[in-house]
């Protein structure tokens, strides 16, 4: 899925692209955003989720937090989470390779 070009994403796509763009309206602490991405709505809608309920646990964790500190903190999160899931991924196949 690719929301607005951003960087790094090119390289571990897992969804493959429908060829249209999709226009999902979510909510996120309260705000709406308008997501245009080639992803299916059930997914983008999914993320929206988790990032909402990362927002509020961030923020009932440290009620003292801006929602921009609470944000950065969930993007910290989530980039680890990624890095380890990538560290995963990258460990399996070299497995997989020394199998063959």
């Amino acid at each position: 899925m690719e929301v607005m070009g951003l960087p790094g994403q090119e390289a571990y796509e897992e969804i493959e692209p429908t060829g249209k763009k999709n226009r999902v309206t979510v909510n996120i602490m309260g705000e709406e955003y308008i997501i245009r991405s080639d992803a299916e709505t059930d997914h983008i809608k999914e993320l929206a989720e988790s990032v909402d309920e990362r927002m509020k646990a961030a923020l009932a964790m440290n009620p003292r937090l801006s929602r921009s500190q609470a944000a950065i903190l969930v993007c910290l999160s989530l980039a680890d989470d990624l890095k380890k899931a990538r560290r995963r991924y990258e460990e399996l196949m070299r497995l997989v390779e020394d199998v063959r």
